[in-house]
């Protein structure tokens, strides 16, 4: 199948509905589950369609997630679950809209799979694929740092799939290690859609919106008060991915010698003022990756091209 030309035939939920609703469910979704659902008592209470609703596995600014398991199959998912009383103005409505319709438009081994949507008076909630490794973040801690070869296995999967997502138009821009997961086979899973969006390629779109988080946001989203390029900023990210991967470390915001890591401003004042260093385990060929992908101008920033060409990879 070619990834690009599948579109599943999801609705966008319109809020608020007058009553309990499901959603039809998108076809061949299938995850091994840990056990049977059949083994746990059906409590309404505990139940959204054909989901009971077991833990938490994360949680945002107006969601949480949970681990569900289908009724009949034993089936695993990630449920996104948005209480509508916090959906409370046209903008938080919009983002929700953009991020189910971003979902919708993709398939790729490494970005997280869109199952259904499920809908009631109460909630929304967002069936995706259960990624059962954990995340990334807490994959590097164990290991301190990454050795190269199982870093540069994950950093291509990443930059398969963010790629993958620009040819589809769609910028992610909040790409950072705790929206990165492994499956149980370590393989990355990109996740955490709330901020992208989708841009046209042939116009040159700009973006305007800042957005993502500070330690893993590119230098023009705070210090120029201009338009921007979501795909430069999405691989400013990763550049910063692939630097804690190789080093166990945040550039920048780690660093020692920045005694004012905690200032949003100051940091990017300091970035763009001081040269990129490297811990001695990082191989030459790694840091002439990052250099270029971490360059403070846009403009000279490299491109996904460069990236896949890169003799590191």
């Amino acid at each position: 199948m070619n990834y690009r030309d599948y579109e599943p035939d999801v609705p966008v939920p319109a809020l608020p509905p007058s009553s309990d609703q499901v959603v039809p469910n998108v076809p061949g979704h299938g995850h091994r589950a840990a056990a049977s659902a059949r083994l746990y008592p059906k409590k309404n209470n505990n139940m959204l369609g054909p989901y009971i609703m077991l833990q938490t596995v994360g949680e945002g600014e107006f969601a949480k997630v949970k681990l569900g398991m289908h009724i009949e199959t034993g089936e695993e998912a990630a449920i996104k679950l948005i209480r509508k009383e916090n959906v409370d103005s046209s903008v938080r409505l919009a983002k929700i809209q953009r991020e189910i319709s971003v979902l919708q438009s993709v398939r790729h081994p490494n970005v997280v799979r869109l199952f259904e949507l499920l809908e009631t008076d109460k909630y929304i909630g967002i069936v995706m694929e259960y990624a059962s490794g954990g995340e990334l973040f807490d994959h590097i801690l164990a290991h301190r740092y990454l050795k190269e070869r199982d870093a540069c296995r994950l950093f291509a999967q990443l930059i398969s799939g963010v790629s993958y997502m620009h040819t589809k138009n769609i910028v992610h821009r909040d790409l950072k290690l705790e929206n990165l997961l492994l499956d149980r086979n370590r393989n990355v899973i990109i996740t955490d859609f709330g901020f992208a969006n989708q841009f046209d390629l042939e116009q040159g779109d700009l973006m305007a919106t800042s957005c993502g988080s500070p330690c893993y946001a590119a230098p023009e989203l705070v210090v120029s008060e201009g338009m921007y390029v979501g795909t430069a900023v999405d691989i400013w990210s990763c550049g910063v991915i692939l630097y804690a991967m190789l080093a166990g470390y945040l550039p920048y915001d780690d660093d020692p010698a920045n005694p004012d890591g905690d200032n949003i401003n100051l940091l990017y004042k300091y970035i763009l003022a001081t040269p990129l260093v490297f811990p001695d385990y990082i191989s030459a060929d790694a840091r002439d990756l990052l250099r270029k992908m971490l360059v403070p101008d846009p403009r000279r920033r490299c491109t996904m091209g460069t990236i896949k060409r890169h003799r590191w990879l």
